[in-house]
């Protein structure tokens, strides 16, 4: 078996969290076949499944928002200025303020996680070429997410817990919180998301379409301005 190192999972470490990163992930490699419907129609390369091996382990609505947020950069440096001036507020707060800002609703989404949020500011490169890869492509991103996902839950690094469900539906492996207002970033910390169901940018509004090859926005197909 070939191992395939994720270097950008320790550059993504989080604040404070220098020995446990955003997503910690040295896994073997396995010969497979690909995911069934949109994400299954071609093998991603092994350059995608690093871009995106930092967040594959995200759960399934964390990730489509950072792959939307990915897709304006300039905003995500404004929004990490922003949060520098709103630390010490609640989840509510923040909630509150951002949704009067013009930014993207997947800026927004993030809000509520700036742990995540200032990681991508920090890691502007890797960020802008997350952000590029799936305003080109986005059925072959999420392929690759797939495929980094099979490979960990081969090596057993991607496993049921207290604070997530992992679900297989046929090849297609999704992440959901066990607790829809809690969310645990992996390698991080449990975030509540309960303030943002009531703005049309939360956590409700996003979802993945695994056999479209596409992230969902209320109910439609996120589209970028790219």
């Amino acid at each position: 078996m070939k191992t395939l190192l994720v270097s950008l999972a320790l550059a993504l470490a989080l604040p404070g969290c220098a020995d446990d990163p955003v997503a910690q992930m040295a896994f073997h490699s396995q010969p497979g076949s690909a995911a069934g419907g949109a994400t299954g129609m071609q093998q991603p390369s092994e350059d995608l499944e690093e871009l995106v091996a930092p967040i594959a382990l995200y759960p399934d609505v964390l990730m489509a928002q950072v792959l939307a947020a990915a897709t304006q950069p300039a905003d995500i440096m404004h929004a990490a200025l922003w949060l520098d001036a709103h630390r010490g507020a609640s989840a509510l707060e923040l909630a509150q303020a951002v949704d009067g800002r013009s930014w993207d609703a997947g800026i927004k989404a993030l809000a509520l996680f700036p742990d995540v949020l200032e990681a991508m500011n920090r890691n502007y490169a890797w960020t802008v070429a997350l952000g590029e890869a799936y305003a080109t492509d986005p059925a072959d991103v999420l392929r690759a997410v797939q495929a980094v996902r099979r490979k960990a839950l081969a090596a057993g690094e991607l496993v049921r817990a207290s604070h997530q469900r992992i679900i297989a539906d046929g090849e297609t492996i999704l992440i959901q919180p066990a607790n829809p207002d809690l969310v645990y970033v992996p390698g991080g910390r449990t975030f509540d998301v309960s303030v943002g169901h009531r703005f049309n940018w939360g956590w409700h509004s996003w979802n993945v379409d695994w056999r479209h090859g596409s992230l969902l926005y209320q109910d439609t197909p996120y589209l970028t301005a790219l």
